[in-house]
């Protein structure tokens, strides 16, 4: 059962939940945060659901996380310990010999796969993009930075103020920092800030302060993406905490952020619109990601004015509810220039791969893997563009942005790179940003103002060379990891031969798009080809419109069959909604005696493609798959399709060998029958169907023996002993079509 975050937000709803779905759970990591009020309690409620999950050893569990180990032994402990409880105690370090044992019993449950594994995989290349990164700066007006003074001089005051509880300078603290990071985002956030309370002044105590100033301010490392706060904080503290003239203060602060809107004063939108132009020329589709609510809206509105009239600018906030944020970007995406101002509420959960391939951070995050999740939105599998340009923006003299660069993003894209795979910083980044920010706030007024330099004066050697060599130990355990978890137990070559069967049962691509073209043509509708694409034209037939999702409309689609998708294609698979709704109404076609089909449970042509009468079932097998586990037995109900073919009349067949049958399906008409022709050959076939019975039988018989012998396979490959497999056909098969194929001279 796979449940959306909106249906399971209600404590009543939850509830109902558990109750009912008892059986079976598929617990999407973007998503659990649901069962928690509070974020940061999710992935703790999430752990408790996982683990109470666990505990039953017959339930089978698929776990899937990007980031398995990275670099938190604890963490990584507790997952193992879903798979098997002893697991908890396993040794910190499992390299070297003696650990050889335990490392094996490890692997046995891991699979790893990156997309150097995956790109070239059982003859199938999978496309994914280039990735070009690039840095792009601004520099402050001399209005801005004389604000941006004014604003930090007061945050120190606030902030150095040891009057009060401990409370009080908690709030104090969260108020500053919500003031300097708005101001660094925006004169809109800014001056939202400062006009609005504190969310930490409701707050009853310091460690409650913390919580909810950690969520609103920073980028924390537990808090679900999607449900993240893009609310500016606040900056004003209670009546009780502030004199009437700090308000007065804030007050024309803000009046000053206001004066500050628009290119003119504002170099980071100048430069910003600048950025977006090119990439626009370029030929990319930006998203730019911000940090909060008021800047996404005030970048949105700016850009309107100052791009071209062809291009469509959408803002999408937290302020939508998720079913209209994706919406509002399907909307925007069928514009054919078009710009995306977002906050990180579209950061993870969403793909928007097929509309925009080019992320700006306009907002640096505080936190490096939030970087990794916006770009990750359009650099993914399915983008259509061959590449994708990711572009990391900061003020060469805005000081938060140069030791949030230098300390924590430029190391990690440096892993990344040098890894193929991200790994978090190996620490809580709420303390590392508060140390950081601590550093600026407590530095004397008379030190260095320069951004490179604020990373050697503010942050102390001890910190940060500890903070960076414990991430270099944390990256070269991670490449430790990738060999000694790498998944060796099933051997591919073992399995290749039931994973051709199955892609051959189930069709490709190019069996999909003959499906589509003939459906759409047997019915009165046409076929266009394009170099990437098909174009669609759908008959005028209202349930074939109805059933492939084209009520409404003139019915016209571009599809394409294979990765990546051009601009404004659907990507057609046998599972997308489209096919699986012609599927359907070609299957109420052939079974309705009152309608013009395209496709019959029987049928007679002449052909060039036989030289005597040849004759194809459609059959149905059934079976019965047993597993035997000591004294239990478990049944499970299979069923296969197989399309059997002779020659010659049935009391006397020829079978055909599979191969032959499969090119007789393409089998094309070379002349006319009459009605009554058709009608005595097919009468005489089925009338004559005794003598096929018992080979049709043994055919089943034969069948069930295969399918036998693929599940031992593939339980053998799995390395699943004390299992006993039994497969069951029942009989007689069921012949669902006849056809009848006459030689055309």
């Amino acid at each position: 059962v796979i449940v959306s975050t909106e249906y399971i937000k209600s404590t009543r709803r939850r509830d109902e939940f558990v109750r009912t779905c008892p059986e079976l759970v598929i617990v999407d990591e973007a998503h659990t945060c649901a069962f928690s009020a509070e974020n940061r309690g999710g992935r703790h409620l999430r752990h408790q659901l996982l683990r109470a999950l666990s505990e039953d050893t017959d339930r089978h569990l698929i776990l899937v996380t990007a980031t398995p180990h990275s670099g938190n032994e604890g963490a990584f402990r507790s997952l193992l310990a879903l798979l098997k409880p002893d697991f908890q105690n396993l040794p910190e370090d499992l390299t070297g010999k003696p650990h050889e044992k335990e490392r094996r019993k490890v692997a046995l449950h891991l699979v790893q796969r990156r997309r150097a594994d995956v790109r070239a995989y059982l003859d199938t290349d999978t496309i994914f993009p280039d990735r070009e990164e690039a840095e792009a700066t601004y520099t402050l007006t001399n209005e801005y930075k004389k604000l941006f003074n004014t604003v930090l001089a007061y945050a120190r005051e606030r902030v150095q103020d040891e009057s009060g509880e401990q409370h009080h300078r908690r709030v104090r603290w969260w108020s500053a920092l919500a003031l300097l990071r708005s101001l660094a985002s925006s004169p809109a956030a800014a001056a939202a800030t400062l006009r609005t309370r504190s969310v930490t002044v409701e707050t009853e105590s310091a460690a409650e302060a913390d919580a909810v100033g950690e969520r609103a301010v920073l980028d924390l490392d537990d808090v679900e993406v999607g449900e993240s706060l893009d609310v500016v904080p606040g900056a004003q503290e209670s009546d009780e905490e502030i004199e009437p003239s700090h308000h007065e203060r804030l007050l024309r602060m803000a009046r000053r952020a206001e004066a500050l809107r628009g290119p003119k004063q504002d170099a980071k939108l100048r430069e910003a619109t600048k950025l977006v132009k090119g990439l626009l020329k370029d030929g990319y589709n930006p998203i730019l990601f911000c940090r909060f609510i008021p800047t996404a809206e005030y970048v949105a509105e700016e850009l309107r004015k100052s791009l071209p009239k062809s291009v469509e600018v959408a803002a999408v906030t937290g302020t939508l509810p998720p079913a209209e944020r994706e919406l509002r970007v399907e909307q925007l995406g069928a514009h054919p220039k078009r710009v995306l101002v977002a906050t990180d509420c579209l950061s993870e959960g969403i793909n928007l791969q097929e509309h925009f391939d080019a992320v700006v951070h306009y907002d640096l995050s505080w936190n490096p893997t939030r970087h990794e999740q916006r770009e990750g939105r359009v650099d993914r599998y399915g983008q259509p563009s061959g590449t994708v340009r990711t572009v990391t923006y900061y003020g060469v003299d805005n000081q938060i942005d140069g030791m949030v660069l230098d300390v924590l993003l430029r190391k990690h894209r440096t892993i990344r790179n040098s890894l193929g795979i991200s790994v978090p910083i190996p620490a809580n980044t709420s303390d590392v940003i508060q140390a950081l920010m601590q550093g600026l706030l407590l530095r004397s007024a008379g030190a260095p103002a320069d951004a490179r330099q604020l990373t050697l004066f503010d942050i102390s050697t001890d910190l940060y060379t500890d903070l960076h060599d414990r991430w270099d130990n944390v990256t070269e355990r991670e490449k430790r990891s990738r060999t000694l978890f790498a998944q060796r137990m099933i051997k591919v070559d073992e399995v290749a031969r039931e994973w051709r069967a199955v892609r051959e049962a189930i069709g490709t691509g190019v069996d999909v798009q003959r499906f589509v073209e003939e459906v759409v043509t047997a019915q009165g509708g046409f076929v266009a080809h394009k170099p990437r694409h098909i174009e669609v034209h759908l008959p005028n037939r209202a349930a074939l419109r109805e059933a492939a999702g084209y009520a409404d409309g003139k019915g016209t689609f571009d599809a394409c069959f294979e990765l990546p998708a051009p601009e404004g294609a659907l990507y057609l698979t046998r599972t997308h909604p489209t096919v699986e709704g012609l599927a359907s109404y070609v299957m109420d076609a052939a079974l309705d005696p009152l309608l013009e089909g395209v496709a019959r449970r029987s049928g007679v042509i002449r052909t060039r493609a036989v030289e005597g009468r040849a004759t194809l079932l459609l059959v149905r097998f059934r079976y019965h798959i047993v597993t035997r586990r000591g004294d239990e037995e478990i049944a499970l109900l299979a069923e296969d399709c197989q399309t059997l073919g002779f020659t010659g009349a049935p009391q006397a067949a020829q079978w055909l060998p599979s191969e032959q049958v499969e090119s007789l399906l393409d089998a094309k008409p070379a002349a006319n029958i009459t009605p009554q022709q058709a009608s005595d050959f097919l009468r005489r076939a089925v009338e004559s169907f005794e003598p096929l019975r018992e080979p049709l039988n043994e055919a089943a018989e034969a069948r069930g023996q295969e399918l036998l012998d693929a599940h031992r396979r593939v339980r053998s490959a799995a390395r699943i002993k004390g299992v006993r497999y039994d497969v069951r056909p029942h009989l007689p098969p069921d012949v669902l079509g006849v056809y009848v194929l006459l030689p055309a001279t």
